[in-house]
């Protein structure tokens, strides 16, 4: 299982008096009070900004200025690693709210900035965004499509099947456009829930270059884990393969973690 690395930044400073000697970049605009937060699966994370090191994100803690400051509309904080100096992103600051908040997922190779979990349409729904990951080194390297399903498994019968509801096109390794999916009512008889398949993009193969170290139960039927259905609930859902030794192979189905907890 992947270990989440949960990271909280706050850059807060509630000072007396807004002098333009108080701004980290004393240009004209409004202070910003600005935090930061949201997941961090690997890689300590250092924010600068004009050279100055505001804070940095390892494990599950964090550090930040002793002193604080506000920031001025415009500024951007620079998001590097720590150990190479690698700029992996940057955050902006808004002209307003006073009160800004930044989420942020890094997952080792892409930032994902300013992530918010989109309210469905229709309560009786559930929202998703999905994003794709793997490290295994045969993989392709491009986008992927999703199929979504419906699993539905029959306790009495033992019958199960898979009803394709839904396609998500060009899926990185960002969290993608949201898609809203419709209620799914399991019986005491009848099990439903959501799964999914994962394809290179604009076909329906799988998205590797070699399947020498592909071990596959059933390569035709290569289905996720489960995603349950929350009534009104908006999701961000990260797939990945199942991989050992170091990304070098990888088994059947796909793992599925729920990141909207930290976002909401």
């Amino acid at each position: 299982m992947i270990k989440l690395k949960y990271l909280i930044l706050v850059f807060a400073l509630f000072l007396l008096a807004c002098k333009k000697e108080q701004l980290l970049n004393p240009n004209q605009g409004e202070p910003v009070n600005l935090t930061i937060k949201g997941y961090v699966m690997t890689d300590t994370l250092e924010f600068v900004f004009n050279n100055r090191i505001l804070g940095q994100a390892i494990d599950d803690a964090f550090t930040t200025s002793k002193t604080g400051a506000l920031f001025t509309p415009g500024d951007k904080i620079q998001v590097r690693k720590k150990a190479d100096g690698k700029t992996v992103g940057n955050i902006e600051v808004a002209a307003s709210p006073f009160n800004q908040v930044k989420k942020i997922f890094y997952d080792g190779t892409t930032l994902s900035n300013n992530l918010v979990l989109t309210p469905v349409t229709n309560p009786e729904n559930m929202g998703l965004r999905l994003r794709f990951s793997t490290p295994f080194k045969d993989f392709y390297g491009g986008p992927v499509d999703i199929e979504i399903f419906e699993y539905a498994s029959n306790y009495e019968t033992y019958e199960i099947t898979y009803t394709s509801v839904k396609e998500v096109k060009n899926v990185t390794g960002v969290f993608g456009d949201f898609v809203e999916l419709e209620p799914l009512i399991s019986t005491d008889i009848i099990f439903k829930q959501y799964v999914v398949k994962v394809y290179k993009a604009g076909t329906k193969e799988l998205p590797y270059t070699s399947m020498d170290h592909v071990f596959l139960d059933d390569p035709d039927n290569n289905y996720s884990e489960g995603i349950r259905f929350d009534k009104g609930a908006s999701k961000l859902i990260s797939i990945s393969t199942y991989d050992s030794d170091g990304g070098t192979v990888i088994g059947s189905g796909y793992s599925i973690a729920d990141f909207s907890a930290t976002f909401k």
